[in-house]
């Protein structure tokens, strides 16, 4: 079946297969369940949570069975490590969607994931029902439509504030996470020192945009997190790791007190405990990887 691809705004990319829109299966928000699955071991976990009063809340353990059980249509490839599939698992966790989770090695890609994106052959690529979707941030508005109604809105109903959230989307990508990784891996001290410049504005414009997002509230979406929140989760981890890896402190006190106050308030979220890595591991897995001049 050949793949199309359809152009989105920012050069997002979402393959269809024959551009035919996949059938819908309402999830079902009351238990949502995670199920994990290695490449490397046939395996899956699977994760329970309710949400029928708080969809952020998580209650349950988790069961294992063997691979093949329970199918799911909706299926993630991504690592454990990338802010851009953190982002999607987080929404699906805030939406109270089950899925099937694949861990990706990206010095030996799946032969799915090469074939459910073939023109970036990079992870986040969402699979639902058999249709790849790829971009986090088409993932995403992919998510709140296909499934509006279950679990909190994503996207604001007005057009303006919806305008003003993917603005603030697409400059966490360009204008923190580009420079952050030029910060990180620069080949020169003047090309670190420029990505640290960068990355310290664009965080203190974050900083006002909160401000202005939240009208005094815990998150850009308000009182629930919203778009803008699930794409800053996903870096949550790695700027908490900035100060070690880097030797930068992105966020203080007196200059972005906002946004201090909401990676509080969003790490204490069920879905951040469950998705979001632990900091100590993610920064011994990133010396390693830049010490050895790999990809992260």
């Amino acid at each position: 079946m050949a793949l199309h691809g359809l152009a989105l705004p920012n050069s997002q990319v979402v393959l269809s297969a024959a551009c035919t829109r996949p059938p819908v299966t309402a999830g079902r928000p009351s238990r949502a369940r995670f199920v994990f699955s290695s490449t490397t071991v046939n395996r899956k976990l699977i994760v329970s949570s309710s949400s029928i009063n708080n969809p952020y809340t998580a209650a349950g353990g988790m069961q294992e069975v063997a691979a093949g059980e329970d199918a799911h249509e909706l299926k993630l490839l991504g690592t454990w490590r990338s802010p851009f599939a953190m982002r999607v698992r987080l929404a699906l966790h805030f939406k109270g969607l089950g899925y099937e989770y694949q861990e990706e090695d990206l010095a030996n890609k799946s032969d799915l994931l090469l074939a459910s994106n073939p023109v970036k052959k990079e992870v986040p690529v969402l699979i639902h029902n058999g249709v790849p979707i790829c971009e986090s941030l088409a993932i995403l508005e992919y998510i709140d439509e296909v499934y509006h109604g279950i679990g909190p809105s994503l996207l604001p109903a007005d057009s303006y504030q919806r305008a003003r959230a993917r603005f603030w989307a697409a400059y966490i990508d360009n204008k923190l996470i580009a420079p952050w990784w030029k910060m990180f891996v620069g080949k020169t001290d003047k090309e670190q020192d420029e990505g640290t410049k960068q990355t310290l504005a664009s965080v203190e414009m974050l900083e006002g945009a909160l401000r202005e997002c939240s009208k005094g509230k815990p998150f850009f979406g308000g009182d629930n997190v919203g778009y803008v929140d699930a794409v800053l989760g996903g870096m949550v981890a790695w700027m908490q790791g900035t100060k070690v890896l880097c030797g930068v402190e992105l966020l203080h006190a007196t200059k972005t007190p906002l946004l201090l106050a909401w990676m509080e308030h969003f790490g204490e979220l069920e879905p951040a405990k469950l998705v979001l890595p632990d900091v100590d591991r993610l920064v011994e897995f990133a010396k390693m990887k830049r010490a050895q001049r790999t990809r992260i």
